[in-house]
C-alpha cells in the first residue's frame, strides 16, 4: 500500500508543479486603459481630459459610469457621467491626480498620480469588465423588443 501511495502523491506532485490539471481561480477581470495620449492643446491655465468608456465584452459605450478626478492639493473632486456615447470631459487645473471610473455591475478602475499639464488636452478610451455574469444592454434588448 505505502508504494501506491507514494506514486500517487508523485504525480499528484509532479501535475501541480507542471500546471497540469489546475484550473486558474485566481484570474479576475479587471478594467484597463486601451489608450491614453496627448492630443493638442487648451487653454494656459487648464487641462482637458476626454474619457470614453465602453464595455469590455461588447464593445458598446457605456452610458451612465461615474468619472471623479481627486486632487490632494489643493482638495479638489471634478466629476462627470459618461454620456450615450460613452464619453466625457473633465476641464481642470493642471496637476496630478487620482481617477476612478465606477458604475454598478461593472469593475472599477482606479488610478492615482495621472499628471495633467496646464495647456495640454488628452485622450484617454478604457474597456470597462463586468463584475459577474454579463446584462444584456439597453441596445441589444431594445432590438429584442421590436
Amino acid at each position: 500500500m505505502k508504494p501506491v501511495f507514494c506514486l500517487l502523491l508523485f504525480i499528484a506532485v509532479t501535475s501541480a508543479a507542471s500546471g497540469q490539471n489546475t484550473p486558474d481561480t485566481t484570474a479576475t477581470p479587471r478594467s484597463r486603459v486601451l489608450r491614453f495620449s496627448e492630443t493638442g492643446t487648451t487653454e494656459q491655465d487648464r487641462a482637458v481630459l476626454n474619457i470614453f468608456v465602453r464595455e469590455e465584452e461588447n464593445g458598446e459605450p457605456l452610458l451612465g459610469a461615474t468619472v471623479l478626478l481627486t486632487r490632494q492639493n489643493p482638495d479638489q473632486v471634478h466629476g462627470k457621467v459618461s454620456q450615450w456615447n460613452g464619453r466625457c470631459r473633465l476641464k481642470v487645473a493642471p496637476g496630478a491626480y487620482t481617477l476612478r471610473i465606477q458604475m454598478t455591475g461593472i469593475v472599477t478602475y482606479e488610478q492615482k498620480n495621472l499628471e495633467l499639464d496646464a495647456g495640454k488636452q488628452y485622450e484617454m478610451e478604457l474597456d470597462m469588465a463586468r463584475l459577474g455574469r454579463s446584462v444584456p444592454s439597453a441596445k441589444s434588448q431594445a432590438a429584442k423588443n421590436r
